[in-house]
Parts: structure tokens; sequence; C-alpha cells
């Protein structure tokens, strides 16, 4: 089980109020994720992202896929499905 914040910095033995101590271990933590991933990584995924931003949606995708790609495949399932339930009523007669 984790140790909470609070719990943590009275075992810091810190003499940094809680608030600075806390900024101070966030900091921390977002320059190791950032040194892990790459600076130019982490700020494009946490500050460009424009659907976020703004609140568009993207119209051109459904579930990350391009709406032809999914039409077409739709299409093609459809349509095996339609020949593997006709030949089989075929071959019953």
């Amino acid at each position: 089980m984790e140790k909470s914040a609070n719990k943590l910095w009275r075992e810091s033995g810190s003499t940094l109020s809680f608030k600075e101590w806390i900024d101070r271990e966030n900091q921390k933590k977002e320059s190791v994720v950032a040194n892990f991933i790459g600076e130019d990584l982490v700020d494009k995924t946490l500050n460009n992202n424009p659907t976020q931003n703004s609140g568009e949606l993207n119209t051109k995708s459904v579930l990350g896929l391009n709406k032809g790609v999914v039409i077409l495949s739709s299409l093609l399932i459809v349509g095996s499905l339609s020949y593997y339930f006709y030949m089989r009523l075929k071959n019953r007669k």
C-alpha cells in the first residue's frame, strides 16, 4: 500500500512547507518523465493536442480509423456473411 503524500513529507524530514515540498516532488517526477520519453514528445502530447484544447472533434475518423476504411470493411463483412448464408440455403434445397 502506498503512503500518502503527507506521510512521505513527514518522513522526509524536510524543512520546506508541505506545499513547497509537494511542488518540488512533482517537478522531480515531471523531469524524470521528460528525460525518459524526451522533451519534444512530452511537449507535443501534453501541450499541443488540438482536439483536446479546442474542443473540436475529428469527424474524418471512427474509433481512430478512417471512415473509408470502416465503410469498406463493413461492406466486405456484410457481403461475405450474405454469400455464406445464401450458399447455405441454396445447398439445403
